[in-house]
């Protein structure tokens, strides 16, 4: 098994209750997340957990596949959230996001840390990181145009 992390970040011209709200919405991840094809919230999970189950569209050279996996919102305070993500095999995933209120918006930073099998990893640890420096420029755009009227 490896292990990495990796951070970004991104001023967003919001409020911080907006920006958390996007993020704790996985209904909405289709339209924010570069590799998420559907979501399906789970019709069980542990107390105070928010499970979905999660369908990215992927690829690896000339080959396109689809891999699904359990992702849970372990918690939701006014500036953080923190989720944790599930995939075979033997992937886990866990984001750690804060929203922090600075000048006209807000500065989202979040931290990315992956363990996966040490053949998967490389792919696996560049797509997230690709994926996540795509998704904070639609949380972006998303967010400021629809506050717009």
């Amino acid at each position: 098994m490896k292990q990495g992390t990796f951070e970004k970040e991104i001023h967003i011209q919001s409020d911080a209750a907006t920006v958390i709200n996007v993020i704790a919405d996985y209904s909405q991840h289709h339209k924010i997340h570069p590799l998420i094809i559907s979501v399906e919230q789970a019709k069980e999970a542990p107390k105070g957990v928010r499970r979905y189950f999660i369908t990215d569209s992927l690829q690896w050279g000339p080959f396109k596949f689809k891999i699904k996996y359990q992702a849970d919102i372990i918690a939701v305070t006014e500036d953080t959230v923190h989720t944790e993500a599930f995939q075979s095999p033997n992937t886990h995933v866990t984001n750690f996001t804060k929203v922090t209120p600075q000048g006209d918006g807000v500065h989202l930073h979040e931290t990315i840390t992956m363990k996966a099998p040490n053949l998967l990893f490389s792919y696996a640890f560049k797509q997230a990181e690709t994926a996540h420096e795509e998704m904070l420029k639609r949380i972006k755009t998303f967010v400021e145009n629809s506050a717009k009227p």
